[in-house]
């Protein structure tokens, strides 16, 4: 298995998250709606150039943001202080083979390049599932708190992961 990532590829990248988010709306936890899922809506200064690709020997199988100024999500944390992720998803052909894992390698090392030392994320803090998935895989979780984007509002769970 080859796994790359591109940062161009902004259709493959819309693609996997209308099918990710229509899965989740399927399963009954609605976390997107899939029509703020537009280049307008997810790509501004702060995310542009950081829409990120996986592929599994050229299959488009997961998508996240990596970004380093947040003000929005993280108007308290300094710019290029740590790597926010947002909008991961990955394809469910491809679950149960840890790209999660091969994501957070390439976070890590972003990170490290730029000399940032702390990876954030959020999530939907109604869902225990998903909170034990990444604290399995070192986040700690911070606090919650309530946030507004694209006419939705999100309990959301606050991680930090710590970089060596």
């Amino acid at each position: 298995m080859t796994i790359t990532f591109r940062n161009d590829r902004l259709d493959d990248f819309l693609a996997i998250l209308h099918e990710v988010g229509q899965w989740i709306i399927d399963t009954g936890q609605e976390m997107w709606q899939l029509d703020t899922l537009t280049i307008d809506n997810l790509v501004d200064e702060y995310t542009r150039d950081n829409c990120y690709v996986l592929y599994v020997d050229q299959t488009p199988a997961a998508t996240f943001i990596l970004q380093w100024k947040d003000p929005l999500y993280y108007p308290d944390v300094p710019d290029n202080t740590a790597g926010f992720i947002h909008k991961l998803a990955i394809r469910r052909q491809f679950a149960g083979q840890d790209l999660f894992t091969a994501i957070l390698d390439f976070c890590r090392s972003e990170c490290l390049s730029r000399n940032i030392y702390e990876i954030q994320l959020e999530t939907d803090a109604t869902r225990p599932a998903l909170l034990r998935f990444y604290e399995r895989h070192g986040f700690q979780p911070t606090y919650q708190k309530r946030i507004h984007e694209f006419g939705q509002s999100f309990d959301c769970q606050y991680y930090v992961l710590p970089l060596p």
